[in-house]
Formats: C-alpha cells, sequence, structure tokens
C-alpha cells in the first residue's frame, strides 16, 4: 500500500469462528517473523457462541487470536468499517490493545454488544431477580427498560459519538481510507519496525 508492504486482517462472514480464529493467530505470527506491519478492517459482532461450537474449541481458539494481537509488536492500524462489538473488538485490535492508529467510517457503531443483545440481557436478568425474590415480573416496565436501554446503546455506539471522546483517531470518508493510511504506514516507518520472536504457548 503506497508502497509498503502491509499484513491485512478483515473479517469475511462478521461473527468470528474458528477457522478465522486459527487462521489469524498464524498470520500475525508471520507478520511479525517478517517484520511487517497489520491493518484490522473491523467488522464483527464478535466471537460465534453456542454448545457446538464451544464443544469444537472456539474459546480456545478465540484466545489463540487474542493471544497473537496482544502479543505482537510490529505497528498496528485498526479500521472500523461496520461493526466492533464484545470480543471480537479485542480480536481485531480495538482501543484497548493500543494500535498505532485508530480510524472508523461514519457508519461504524462499537459497542460491549450490539443494542438489543444487551436490552435482552437485562431483561433476562430482571426476570431472574424478580423469581429469585419471589415477586411477579412487571412486564410494561420490562418493555419500556429495553426500549430506553436499545435507544441509549445505539446513540453511544455511532462512530460520531466515540470519536467525539476521543476513543479514535477519527472518522474518516471511505473513499480516503488508501490516502490516510498511506500516510498513516509513512509515519510508522519513521522508525524500526520489529515483530514479536516468542508469543509464549498456544494450545493448538
Amino acid at each position: 500500500m503506497h508502497g509498503y508492504p502491509i499484513g491485512v486482517l478483515a473479517n469475511a462472514r462478521g461473527v468470528l469462528f474458528s477457522e478465522e480464529s486459527q487462521k489469524a493467530s498464524q498470520f500475525i505470527q508471520l507478520a511479525n517473523a517478517s517484520d511487517t506491519p497489520l491493518l484490522f478492517l473491523q467488522n464483527t459482532t464478535g466471537y460465534m457462541v453456542g454448545a457446538t461450537y464451544e464443544q469444537n474449541g472456539i474459546i480456545k481458539h478465540g484466545a489463540q487470536m487474542i493471544n497473537a494481537v496482544a502479543n505482537s509488536t510490529v505497528p498496528h492500524i485498526t479500521v472500523n468499517i461496520g461493526a466492533s462489538y464484545g470480543a471480537g473488538n479485542y480480536g481485531m485490535c480495538g482501543r484497548a490493545y493500543e494500535p498505532r492508529f485508530l480510524f472508523a467510517w461514519p457508519n461504524a457503531k462499537s459497542a460491549v454488544m450490539g443494542a438489543q443483545q444487551l436490552a435482552g440481557v437485562m431483561s433476562i436478568i430482571g426476570r431472574q431477580t424478580a423469581k429469585a425474590a419471589g415477586r411477579e415480573f412487571d412486564v410494561d416496565a420490562d418493555d419500556a427498560r429495553r426500549h430506553a436501554v436499545e435507544a441509549q446503546i445505539e446513540a453511544q455506539s455511532a462512530a460520531l459519538f466515540l470519536s467525539g471522546r476521543v476513543y479514535d483517531d477519527g472518522v474518516i470518508d471511505p473513499r480516503d481510507t488508501r490516502t490516510v493510511l498511506g500516510i498513516c504506514l509513512s509515519a510508522i516507518h519513521s522508525a524500526p519496525i520489529e515483530g514479536a520472536r516468542s508469543f509464549g504457548v498456544f494450545r493448538f
């Protein structure tokens, strides 16, 4: 990109499955072995959940990917091009993993989880709390709370809201992405780039 070598990790299916997680772990190690900066294009709702996927090792494979990201020492650039929710935000090098640069497209959203999912979790907790206390569950109050939570999360997960709180380095026009990344790579290459040579123990 603009004459600079770069490794690109992008989500193919939105949800991160075991196959993507394992491939990403190995790709990140290869990038570090060749001292190549990494670009993360975020558009993920998180790692896949469910009994079948957990029995097939999604927790272990997701942990491998997060291990690789956390211990990678080549410069990282992250661009949220759609969604960045849950643990997928960590796996795709969100703010917590301190990418060298982090940008968002205007349509991007980021949160602990989606608005409907969070509202649903709050509703489940409310039902269980009422049952444990031996009182009747107030359905009308729950509906009002769900709508309020959904509206709040929708507003606070928007790119402009997050960028206004300096969560990232700015909202960029998608048409300018390649130019912005070229400037970032130029800045990155003003210092030596050295990848990690050891990642600790991976459980394959």
